[in-house]
């Protein structure tokens, strides 16, 4: 399609950069091309974050931040640092006048602060523009979570991708499971990214893997929670017990719903361990079925001639121990 611009709107116009077109209208996000048009608009000054934001209809918060964009890629310089570059380039004419010269200063060192774990947004673009794996995870990000991303957001995904080692892939696998979570924020999944890392997942068959792992985990809990009518979202130890129950040992769901009639009579709620005890117990006695369970009065095991110094805790005093327990709290001054 052909086009040419309108003659009558070209009565007042102001100068863009052609570096914005060159180098950044790739890089630059929707905010930030509209601050630096306002700033470029209303000529050199003082950036009024309200005003810009009343301007653009974005808020104070995200115009400041947009605007550090430019100052990180040097398109725009403060006054203050222009003024510093000036006074070092001039000479001074009172040195020259003077012979004598007075004596220095004492020095100061200035520590540099400590650097931040996660990269800077220079650092951000630099890194976009050097890489083209690193670019692809920021528009692939953006796209998959449906929005533009700020710039912490890409300074995590920079953290992720080259402090944490993380490959691109396994990132982006990351993101599409915290969606499905209904989790789509960075913070999640730096969170889920990290701990994959720590659980090796360093490739896309490791994270496959784990993504298993963790839906057999979900799965088991989802199946027990509504066999025994449970809401609460579970703890780790939990799931583990669910999964051990549902998938590894196999036990039988009628067993599964006793167990937990009998630990909730004794404990007055959901008790994964009072309830391991429970299940170990028929286990060790070959008890696989609710008729078995109740053919024995009182939940004790069969004889089997091993000594109690031998066996594990007896149900009944377990039970005994449970209802008669009261916490002691002690406090530590240390």
């Amino acid at each position: 399609m052909n086009y040419r611009l309108n003659p009558e709107t070209l009565g007042e116009i102001f100068a863009v950069p052609a570096a914005v077109a060159d180098e950044h209208i790739k890089l630059a996000g929707s905010a930030q091309l509209k601050v630096l048009l306002w700033l470029l608009r209303g000529g050199q000054g003082v950036f009024d974050a309200k005003r810009c934001s009343k301007a653009i209809g974005l808020s104070p918060a995200d115009c400041t931040d947009a605007l550090q964009y430019w100052f990180a890629t040097g398109l725009l310089l403060s006054v203050e640092s222009e003024n510093e570059i000036v006074r070092e380039e001039e000479p001074s004419e009172k040195k020259k006048e003077k012979p004598k010269k007075k004596p220095a200063p004492e020095k100061i060192t200035v520590m540099p602060p400590p650097r931040p774990v996660k990269p800077s947004m220079k650092e951000v673009i630099s890194r976009q523009k050097q890489s083209s794996e690193f670019s692809y995870l920021l528009n692939t990000a953006s796209a998959r979570l449906g929005r533009p991303i700020s710039h912490g957001d890409m300074e995590t995904l920079l953290y992720l991708y080259d402090t944490a080692g993380m490959p691109v892939e396994v990132i982006l696998m990351v993101i599409e499971y915290a969606i499905a979570e209904g989790k789509a924020h960075m913070r999640y999944i730096e969170k889920v990214a990290l701990d994959w890392s720590d659980r090796g997942a360093d490739s896309i068959a490791a994270a496959e893997q784990l993504l298993c792992a963790m839906e057999r985990r979900k799965q088991a809990w989802n199946k027990l929670s509504s066999l025994l009518g449970i809401t609460k979202s579970p703890t780790v130890t939990q799931s583990d017990a669910a999964e051990l129950w549902i998938y590894d040992w196999k036990v039988d769901e009628g067993l599964l719903v006793l167990a937990y009639e009998k630990c909730h009579a004794a404990t007055g709620k959901f008790n994964s361990g009072y309830m391991m005890k429970i299940i170990e117990q028929w286990r060790e006695d070959g008890i696989d079925s609710v008729e078995k369970a109740e053919s024995v009065k009182g939940g004790k095991r069969k004889g089997k001639g091993r000594s109690k110094k031998n066996s594990s805790l007896d149900l009944d005093e377990y039970e005994e121990m449970v209802r008669n327990f009261t916490p002691v709290y002690t406090k530590n001054w240390k």
